[in-house]
């Protein structure tokens, strides 16, 4: 019986010790001050990315994948080529042919147009990949939230792998929002 017993508890530490070692650390920050309930539209700019390696999803790629994983999101999201689109609409400016900060300039002007916030991911390619995404108030450029998610040592940079990260913010972002509605409310409840 105690054989058995030792069994069990050397399967139950394997178990929980493998999905620790498999778990992809985060961390979400809402800046002192910053208001995030307010977000209901959020615009993606254009990714900070460069690709690693051969088997790393492309710049294209990425936007694309930024977009689709949106679609776990309950807030309404604007996927970069319909806002620079809509750039295009309203100012007669391409961003999609304008260097990067040229681009990244224009689209910040307009933002505010679209959407109540705008996100920027950047990609970090180390030893291993990371994820930040920073969140700024349309029309003021003012920081708000950062998300930062970083792959495991055994994770590749694959769409998957690029699709999860981008997921996870959404998801992330999203309780952050209600969270922080519920902080408010309770505050507002206290202060009666």
């Amino acid at each position: 019986m105690k054989k058995l017993m030792r069994l069990v508890f050397v399967l139950c530490l394997l178990v929980f010790g493998t999905q620790v070692a498999f778990a992809n650390s985060d961390k979400a920050t809402i800046l002192e001050g910053a208001d995030i309930t307010g977000i209901h539209r959020l615009a993606l700019a254009k990714p900070l990315y460069i690709p690693s390696s051969n088997l790393a999803p492309t710049m294209d790629q990425l936007i694309q994948i930024e977009g689709d994983a949106s679609k776990v999101a309950r807030m309404y999201v604007i996927p970069y080529p319909t806002a620079a689109e809509s750039v295009k609409t309203d100012t007669q400016v391409d961003i999609l042919a304008l260097d990067r900060h040229q681009a990244a300039k224009v689209f910040k002007d307009n933002a505010s147009k679209y959407a109540d916030a705008y996100v920027v991911l950047t990609v970090a390619n180390d030893s291993r990949t990371s994820f930040f995404f920073d969140v700024y108030k349309a029309g003021t450029n003012e920081l708000l939230y950062t998300y930062q998610i970083q792959a495991n040592r055994s994770e590749k940079d694959s769409v998957a792998t690029y699709q999860n990260f981008c997921e996870q913010f959404y998801k992330n972002f999203e309780r952050s929002i209600a969270d922080q509605q519920k902080d408010n409310d309770k505050a507002e409840k206290k202060a009666k």
